[in-house]
């Protein structure tokens, strides 16, 4: 029967797995198919920085593609990567790195200013917010499976 831990992790896994693709969704055409980007910088041209936005690519689909392939190793039945060290960090790094990325995109967001420049609600603006949000609480989710990749790795620590 497989351990609480176990059960939690994998629910955990599946909600990261979601929301990472949710927050690639509205990266790449989060303003009318238009690519929405998180920001970085703003200045009086109110122009996305491109640093920024190649660390944000990089997070978005590099967490992705390990969330998915952790993922399909459980469905085979191996849960030998719950055990080591490598799962503990890439989770706790990724915490960090949402929360640099999200932070990032709220503070380019919320100072934002659209063409209409007296207009202060726009959709891309709201969006851009959103994506912001979202990763920040991608970053507290994988804060979270940190700590059962902790115990896990903790546990097996304990048999030897």
């Amino acid at each position: 029967m497989p351990s609480m831990e176990s059960v939690g992790s994998i629910v955990i896994k599946v909600a990261k797995l979601v929301m990472n693709l949710i927050i690639l969704i509205l990266y790449r055409t989060g303003y009318g198919g238009q690519f929405l980007g998180v920001g970085g910088t703003w200045n009086l041209n109110e122009e996305k920085n491109p640093d920024a936005e190649i660390v944000a690519s990089g997070v978005f689909v590099g967490y992705f593609i390990y969330t998915s392939v952790v993922l399909i190793s459980f469905c085979f039945g191996n849960t030998q990567q719950k055990n080591t060290l490598a799962d503990v960090l890439m989770n706790f790094i990724g915490t960090f790195m949402f929360i640099a990325v999200g932070g990032t995109a709220l503070h380019y967001w919320s100072g934002y200013q659209n063409e209409h420049k007296y207009q202060s609600i726009s959709a891309e603006k709201q969006i851009g917010l959103a994506l912001g949000s979202l990763c920040v609480i991608s970053g507290a989710v994988y804060l979270l499976d940190t700590v059962l990749s902790f115990i896990h790795f903790a546990k097996k620590g304990d048999k030897y």
